[in-house]
Order: C-alpha cells, then sequence, then structure tokens
C-alpha cells in the first residue's frame, strides 16, 4: 500500500528508461504488481529468519528480471543497464535484501557481457534470462588493502602441462572470501584471485565459479544488523579446477574489470533509495493513522514540518539520481557512481533516522516495517565500497584533476 503517487520519481524513472520501447514501460507496471504483492508481502519473515526471498526471487525470474540486460538473442528483455538500476530501486522501496541480491547479479549479467569469452557464457547469459540461474561476485578479504593489491586467494597453474597438451591450462583455486551478497541463491561466483600462471605472477583476475563444485564450501549466512536475508556468507575454494576458459577476461585484468564497475549505477546507492522512499511511504501512512494501530498525528506542526522536510530530501536524492544514471556509461567519470552511492546513502541514514521520530515510538516496533528500513539504510553506507573509502576516491579524483585552479601567488 503506497501513500503517494510517488512523482518524486519521475525524473529517476524517466532517465532509467531512456531510449527504451513503450514495452518496457509496460513490463515495470507488471514488476510494480509483483514488488507491492509477494515481495513486499515477503520482506518481514525474510528479515526476522534471515533465509533469502526464494519465493520472491522465483518470482523475479519467472517475470524476466534476472535477465532484463541480458540480449534477446540469449531470451533476455535487452533493456540494458538503467533498466536494471530502476529494477533495484523499485524492489529495494518493498524489500532491499531482495534486491541486494539484485543487484550483485546484474554486475555479474554485466561482467558477463563485456568480458566472458568461455564455452560458459551463451549457457550463463541463457540462465540469466530464464531465472534458473543467480550470480554473485567474491571480492573481499580479511586483510586486504583498498586497491586489491595483497589478495590471498590465488589462482595458479595446475601442473605445466594439461591432459590436451596445452601448457599450464589446467589451473587450481585456493582461498577464502567474505562478505559474499547472494552467495546463498547463486549458482556461479566470479571470483577475484592473484594469478600465477607458467611461474609467472599476472596479478589480479576475475575466474568464474560453479558454486555447485564439491570443493567450493559455503558458510551459513552472516546474521547482520541490515540486508539480513541478502544471503551474504563467506566461501573457501580449496583446490578447485578449473581452466584458462574459466577466466573473465584476460589473467591479471582485475582491477580493470573492477572500475567497469564504476560506469554505471549498479550499487548498494540503489538500495539506499529505494530504502528512503519506502520509509517515507511508511511513515506518511502511521502519521496520516491509514496502518493498523496507527493514530492520526498529522495535526501536530511538528510531524507535518518533518514530512515536508523529508519529502524534500527524498525528492533531491531521486534528483541526484537521475544525474547519475544520466551521466553513466562507458566514458563517464570514474567517480560519478561513486559519489551517487554516497549521496543516497548517507541522504538514507538521516532519513530514516528522522522519520522515526517523526511517528512516534511505534517507529522502534519490528512489527512496523520502519526499523527494518533504518537497519537496511544503514548497511548501504558500509556496504563496499563504505562511504569513508569513497570520500578518499572522490577527494584523490578532485585533486588530482585538470580542471583545478592553478595558485596565482604564492599562498604559503
Amino acid at each position: 500500500m503506497k501513500f503517494s503517487p510517488q512523482t518524486y520519481r519521475d525524473q529517476f524513472v524517466a532517465a532509467c528508461l531512456s531510449g527504451l520501447p513503450e514495452s518496457a514501460k509496460d513490463w515495470f507496471r507488471r514488476l510494480d504488481d509483483l514488488a507491492d504483492g509477494l515481495i513486499a508481502a515477503e520482506a518481514a519473515d525474510a528479515d526476522r529468519t534471515g533465509e533469502p526471498p526464494l519465493r520472491s526471487l522465483e518470482a523475479l525470474g519467472d517475470l524476466g528480471a534476472l535477465g532484463i540486460q541480458v540480449p534477446e538473442e540469449y531470451g533476455g528483455l535487452g533493456f540494458g543497464d538503467a533498466a536494471a538500476c530502476l529494477v533495484v530501486e523499485r524492489v529495494a522501496q518493498c524489500c532491499a535484501s531482495t534486491a541486494a541480491v539484485l543487484m550483485f547479479h546484474y554486475q555479474v549479467v554485466r561482467r558477463t557481457l563485456s568480458f566472458g569469452s568461455g564455452p560458459w557464457r551463451g549457457d550463463d547469459l541463457r540462465g540469466f534470462a530464464t531465472g534458473t540461474l543467480i550470480g554473485a561476485s567474491a571480492w573481499t578479504e580479511k586483510a586486504t588493502t583498498k586497491n586489491k593489491e595483497n589478495l590471498q586467494t590465488r589462482l595458479s597453474s595446475h601442473d605445466s602441462r594439461s591432459t590436451a597438451g596445452s601448457p599450464g591450462d589446467r589451473l587450481s583455486l585456493e582461498g577464502e572470501k567474505t562478505f559474499c551478497t547472494g552467495l546463498s541463491t547463486a549458482g556461479v561466483v566470479h571470483v577475484l584471485a592473484d594469478t600465477h600462471l607458467d611461474g609467472e605472477r599476472q596479478g589480479p583476475t576475475f575466474v568464474r565459479v560453479g558454486t555447485k563444485d564439491p570443493r567450493v564450501r559455503i558458510s551459513a549466512p552472516y546474521p547482520l544488523l541490515g540486508l539480513r536475508a541478502s544471503g551474504t556468507a563467506s566461501v573457501e575454494f580449496d583446490g578447485v579446477e578449473l581452466t584458462r576458459a574459466d577466466l573473465v577476461g584476460e589473467a591479471g585484468s582485475g582491477r580493470q574489470l573492477m572500475g567497469r564497475n564504476h560506469e554505471v549505477c549498479l550499487n548498494p546507492g540503489l538500495l539506499a533509495l529505494g530504502a528512503a522512499a519506502g520509509a517515507f511511504e511508511d511513515a506518511c501512512l502511521m502519521a496520516t493513522g491509514r496502518l493498523p494501530e496507527t493514530q492520526p498525528r498529522t495535526g501536530a506542526e511538528h510531524v507535518r514540518a518533518a514530512l515536508a522536510d523529508t519529502l524534500v530530501r527524498v525528492e533531491t536524492s531521486y534528483a541526484y539520481a537521475a544525474l547519475a544514471v544520466a551521466g553513466s556509461g562507458p566514458g563517464a567519470s570514474p567517480v560519478t557512481s561513486s559519489k551517487f552511492k554516497l549521496q543516497a546513502s548517507a541522504a538514507a541514514e538521516e532519513i530514516t533516522a528522522a522519520l522515526l521520530h517523526t511517528v512516534g515510538s511505534r517507529g522502534f516496533l519490528a512489527s512496523f516495517p520502519l526499523e527494518r528500513r533504518l537497519r537496511d539504510a544503514r548497511a548501504t553506507a558500509l556496504m563496499g565500497p563504505s562511504n569513508e573509502l569513497i570520500r578518499d576516491r572522490i577527494t584523490d579524483h578532485l585533486l588530482t584533476t585538470d580542471a583545478l585552479p592553478e595558485a596565482e601567488h604564492d599562498q604559503r
């Protein structure tokens, strides 16, 4: 149940659908029905139990949402990355955990389209399109630097000559990754590993790994503060046998592929955006007494003022998101999507906290959705890259850009 027609999203929606046919708008109307129905209904139980929202993910797969970027030749919708951003934001209004699984899945789809070249590429794309395959990424380790310079997970030549006679074709993957979102439901994971082939170190490389391999061990989902049903877990690789055909991109291209992630806004800022919008709608319903067990509070001037201020802040976040989506893509500034993530997640934390005070003590009850929105919004600020790291990245870019004016005099 929505309080408003959500016109504050109009610019963002238009940016995400720019250039797409009318059929795309019709498809998103079907997504609206699914989000406000099954996904919203499953969200509270999934958050309480920490179990992945399997029914929601299955329904999204049936709708074709897992293949929204996949070209039609593979059975996908072919709507592209910007439309995928809109799916994540819309689902996050109802369940940020489900949206988190989608967001990281879409990163895998994008990487497969751009850099997949093995015999698995077509099968994976068709699996994404039909909703039978979900992807996840494994980047993080317990003690890596921000540039992933000291990876302990290692991909190396298994022996000097493979059975087929090609030097170093057989590879072995060893190591452990932490905080992998969507891992509980993933059938394939793109793993970032330090790569050593034929006695030489190539550096960080992505490699495709099937999660059903007996030498892949996935932990139980973490008991998280927010995004509890996102299937975030650790994974160990105990000598997983692979070949060079399983590489995603060239050996040593891992940092380049990570950089390509920043070309579009498929990041936790979308989760924060949806959580803030969902919190605003919930607070309006509670303040007007339209939710069960709530009483109207709109006669109080401080409540009215708080709702007005919050609406402007939500509108501001969506306007910034529209600019970020419109300005993303190949050749975009490397910090455009990072600035969007920083703005959206920081604003969502402030918005959800302010709304809890607006609706009164009932807002702190777990039986109402606002408390979950607050936890989910806070989690987006902590998700990698964290907002502290993004601020560092933005400042580095600012202070090294050629656009900075030269000092006209000595300011010592």
